[in-house]
């Protein structure tokens, strides 16, 4: 759909003489009629439903300033769907008939979900194009809502962060820091909150791991030659114990990679 056919679908939407027809089983009809090619029932059936989202009486109880947030999220989620839907008819067809069901239904509630409490309008894109991009047979409800969950955790400013360690690259640290004014102090605790999460991983910590494996390895040894009662000590390799460094470095972890993939187009 052109972005000016959106804008009039949802004005038509939102009039009161359209609310009932709107609502009925005949919206799925109207938008495959509505792009400029015609799409499947089941697509037509999930844009539908976004834009259903947004007709009076159905979010009656949101708050005025909520609402109007939640129409231009809507809007903008539209606006990818429509510039993606080549992609997402081909995803949604390789489905089977059940998750066919849960990516219109539940997994469409979810998105719904969290567009509706998203602050940060330059976030809604990772929404929908996780919601698109996630669209397979080997995708579960934990997977989902593990996505959905970690995108509402992490702000723009984080995701830009992870960036910086992809493979292609993105803004350096100093970049960064003027970009948002922050001092790079700051920018080592969104770090370590990427770290948390399993999307960087800190040099540090892997060298605390790689010391206390050596150590229980020593100690193995150490009780392996007493239970044999023999006197020959076990030597200590100091060298074999690294050094933890005050200055930490990071790298992106496989996890953080396809996460990056996930939200991307």
């Amino acid at each position: 759909m052109r972005k000016g056919k959106i804008k009039d679908f949802l004005s038509a939407a939102k009039e009161e003489t359209t609310d009932i027809f709107l609502s009925s089983d005949v919206l799925p009809g109207i938008i495959q009629s509505v792009g400029e090619t015609v799409v499947s029932e089941g697509t037509a059936m999930i844009i539908g439903e976004v834009a259903g989202a947004v007709i009076p009486g159905i979010n009656g109880i949101i708050l005025s300033y909520k609402q109007k947030r939640f129409e231009r999220h809507i809007e903008q989620a539209l606006n990818i769907l429509s510039k993606r839907i080549d992609v997402l008819e081909k995803n949604y067809a390789s489905l089977s008939g059940e998750n066919q069901l849960k990516f219109r239904t539940l997994y469409l509630e979810w998105l719904l979900d969290n567009i509706q409490v998203e602050k940060q309008t330059e976030k809604i894109p990772c929404h929908v194009n996780g919601y698109i991009n996630l669209m397979s047979d080997e995708v579960n409800d934990n997977l989902m809502l593990m996505f959905f969950n970690t995108v509402n955790e992490l702000t723009q400013l984080d995701i830009d962060v992870l960036k910086m360690y992809s493979v292609d690259g993105g803004d350096n640290i100093y970049a960064l820091c003027e970009k948002y004014n922050l001092q790079p102090e700051q920018i080592m605790v969104i770090k370590e909150k990427l770290a948390r999460l399993g999307l960087l991983q800190s040099k540090n910590d892997e060298l605390r791991d790689a010391n206390l494996d050596y150590v229980v390895d020593y100690l193995i040894d150490v009780d392996s030659e007493n239970k044999k009662k023999n006197p020959r000590s076990v030597p200590l390799h100091k060298t074999k114990i690294k050094k933890i460094k005050r200055a930490d470095t990071f790298h992106i972890t496989g996890l953080g990679q396809s996460y990056l993939r996930i939200i991307s187009e």
